[in-house]
């Protein structure tokens, strides 16, 4: 099977699973998106949705983290581990944010990342949900689910990436990357993954070879 319809069928498959592909963290703003994106590296959604809750009932915008003492930040996301960097990073972007951006969140991948805390990922996470650009962001989901699959063969994020956007431009959308999180998060699991319910076993590298390298 070609590259091409290989994603063709992953895609339609994920389409079926889930017709409404929206991202499960709760933000109402830009700025919001940024600050939780930026808190759920390494925690659940779950997670960060019950913190941010309280937090952003508080402050929701670059001037009211710019003006935070970053012990009080602490405190209030210290549930959501790396807190320190977490709260550190986020007060610093709000003030890059203020200063050099006129108060507004940048429009690109490639701006986003200028910012403190705002890695590659982050940055095209946050501007496909918010900026529909045609980017993808490759978590650890995606990155199991691309390469376990074949549609890609690398073995880093950022390499993923960058295969995957030269070889299917037709998917950087932000319903495609959605679908991939919630594949990799409750079908195609790091453990025990649910093959014996997937439709994607005939084209899988993973279950075809049984390879226990290919990034469980």
């Amino acid at each position: 099977m070609q590259a091409n319809q290989k994603a063709e069928k992953t895609f339609n498959y994920l389409e079926s699973l889930f017709k409404e592909a929206k991202t499960e963290l709760n933000f109402s703003t830009p700025f919001e998106t940024l600050v939780a994106v930026i808190l759920s590296a390494q925690c659940t959604d779950k997670r960060v949705n019950e913190v941010t809750a309280v937090l952003f009932k508080k402050y929701n915008t670059p001037k009211d983290f710019a003006n935070l003492k970053q012990e009080e930040l602490e405190k209030m996301i210290y549930s959501l581990g790396f807190y320190h960097n977490k709260a550190k990073n986020i007060i610093k972007m709000s003030n890059q944010i203020l200063n050099d951006y006129n108060g507004e969140l940048p429009k690109s991948s490639t701006e986003l990342q200028k910012l403190a805390g705002v890695g590659r990922k982050t940055a095209n996470v946050v501007s496909s949900i918010i900026f529909d650009e045609n980017v993808m962001g490759v978590d650890t989901h995606i990155f199991r689910v691309l390469n376990r699959i074949g549609l890609t063969c690398q073995n880093t994020p950022e390499k993923t990436e960058k295969e995957f956007s030269k070889k299917y431009p037709n998917y950087l959308n932000h319903d495609a990357h959605y679908r991939l999180v919630l594949f990799g998060r409750y079908h195609c699991t790091a453990r025990n993954p649910k093959c014996n319910e997937c439709e994607l076993c005939s084209i899988c590298k993973f279950y075809k070879k049984g390879d226990k390298n290919v990034y469980r």
